[in-house]
């Protein structure tokens, strides 16, 4: 018998060959608006690379699975790998082709359509979900309040509830904590409430929620023994459906002159003194309460001539009173410089919901006297100062034998005291090199000092914060220090690093 050892290799190749394919499914070619759906590609074959999808035809990708699946049957090998998009479209939904690359092949995909269907409501179902706007009509920004209804007649029994966290394009969502139950008619009411701020102006669609709705129910399981008592016994499964409620749409209308808040609001500012030492920090606190959409005041920022300023992130806080959100807004805002200055007037700009009619609100400039530092002429003191007479002194003959003295003499003693002068600007360049190195190294030393003793994040903080744009080390430590200060974090600064840093200015001082 011939054998032939090229065909027998290509024989064993053809399998896995004809297997570098790919393809593709849904779990659900139609679904309703809102409901989630399972797009799935499978490759056939040893390795496969999967496009990375995010989004498919503007709707994103909630998650992503993978499996692997192996089979030998009479000897034949063959493996699948598959990876799942799960995704909720709003509308039909139009897959793409999409390229996967099996066994250093690139295959292709087919494309695919998911259809979607707005659900149909049943106001008379044993269990309903209604959405319940307060108003139709609003402003950007303005607080308008809708609530989920959950209804269920008194003869139905819920083991299982789970509604739809509200999430709308287009809207800010703010939970109201807690479920008012209550009766309707026939039925058993759970409200759970919400409030919307719009972000932009029209007619803005707000869909129906889902709710998943489970019952406990119970069945009858067969034995395998002659004895009645565990012949048959009861289990129980959970038999879960879907709801929706409705959709609606409100109508939004744009604010005038490019405002953004919208409610009624009170603007102050203070700080922790207003006399302070040179380089040294000033505490400003910008503080802001009153009704209407504080999550959306921006973050102060100033810009004073002379000064570092560092702003903190402001800190909000809201509660629901009645049917009013209010709440308050406060901001601190370091300040240092090495000469007087004033913190200029903050304004706040919002349309008043009372008056429909924009608000402005400012706060007063604050003067900061800084003690022992720099003294900077204003340009009053500069325009006064020019007006100074000066007294004329009485003209003194001047005392002296040099009219007697020979030119060549007089030329002879120009010379020694040009000379003289020179040598004196000499040694005063060299004694003020001295002490300008002096100066710095005894700067240098106390910051190291000042490093070593601070006790507190807070202290090193204000240390460093004069030196903020002096370096990116410096700057980078200060980050680290207000996640420390203001958001809990627990940074651990190196204070060595820091005195090496400031010791680089100086390469002669040694370590103490």
């Amino acid at each position: 018998m011939n054998s032939n050892p090229g065909k027998i290799f290509l024989f064993l190749i053809i399998p896995f060959w004809l297997m570098a394919k790919v393809s593709v499914s849904v779990n659900k070619p139609v679904v309703y608006i809102g409901d989630k759906v399972t797009f799935t590609i499978t490759a056939e074959g040893k390795e496969a690379e999967f496009p990375d999808i995010s989004m498919i035809d503007g709707t994103s990708v909630l998650g992503t699975s993978s499996s692997t699946d192996i089979r030998i049957i009479n000897g034949d090998y063959s493996k699948s790998i598959s990876k799942s998009y799960t995704l909720a479209p709003k509308k039909t939904l139009h897959i793409p082709a999409y390229d996967v690359t099996v066994d250093g092949k690139i295959e292709q995909t087919k494309p695919l359509k998911v259809k979607t269907e707005k659900p149909s409501k049943n106001p008379d179902a044993a269990v309903v979900l209604d959405l319940r706007l307060e108003k139709k009509e609003a402003y950007v920004g303005e607080a308008v309040r809708f609530d989920l209804v959950f209804k269920q007649r008194n003869n139905v029994r819920i083991d299982q509830l789970e509604i739809e966290e509200p999430k709308f394009e287009d809207f800010w969502i703010k939970k109201i904590d807690g479920v008012k139950q209550a009766s309707e008619r026939e039925y058993i009411t759970q409200t759970y409430s919400y409030l919307l701020f719009a972000q932009k102006s029209g007619k803005l669609t707000i869909p129906a929620v889902t709710a998943e709705v489970g019952q406990r129910m119970r069945q009858r399981s067969r034995g395998g023994t002659n004895d009645p008592f565990f012949n048959s016994f009861f289990s129980t499964r959970m038999q879960v459906s879907k709801i929706f409620s409705n959709d609606t749409v409100l109508e939004v209308k744009a604010l005038p002159d490019n405002l953004e808040l919208f409610g009624n609001f009170n603007i102050k500012t203070s700080v922790d003194k207003q006399e302070v030492k040179a380089n040294k920090p000033v505490n400003l606190t910008v503080s802001i309460d009153g009704v209407g959409n504080l999550d959306d005041i921006e973050k102060f920022t100033l810009d004073i001539d002379g000064t570092i300023v560092y702003a903190n992130e402001p800190a909000i806080n809201t509660r629901m009173s009645g049917s009013e959100y209010l709440g308050s807004f406060e901001q601190k805002i370091a300040i240092i410089a090495d000469s007087t200055y004033a913190i200029p007037a903050l304004t706040l700009r919002y349309f008043d919901r009372d008056t429909q009619q924009e608000v402005v609100k400012q706060t007063e400039p604050i003067k900061i006297t800084v003690i022992g530092g720099a003294v900077k002429q204003t340009a009053f003191e500069a325009a006064d100062s020019s007006t100074i007479e000066t007294a004329e002194l009485p003209q003194q003959k001047p005392q002296s034998n040099m009219a007697d003295t020979p030119a060549a003499n007089i030329k002879l003693l120009y010379a020694a005291l040009v000379g003289f002068g020179i040598g004196a600007l000499f040694s005063w360049l060299m004694m003020r090199n001295r002490s300008e190195r002096r100066t710095k190294k005894e700067k240098i030393t106390t910051m190291e000092q000042n490093i070593a003793r601070a006790k507190s994040d807070k202290a090193l903080f204000e240390l460093l914060l004069p030196y903020k744009k002096e370096s990116t080390v410096i700057a980078d430590v200060l980050l680290q220090l207000e996640a420390n200060l203001y958001k809990g974090a627990k940074n651990s600064i190196d204070k060595k690093a820091l005195i090496v840093h400031f010791r680089g200015e100086d390469r002669e001082l040694e370590f103490v």
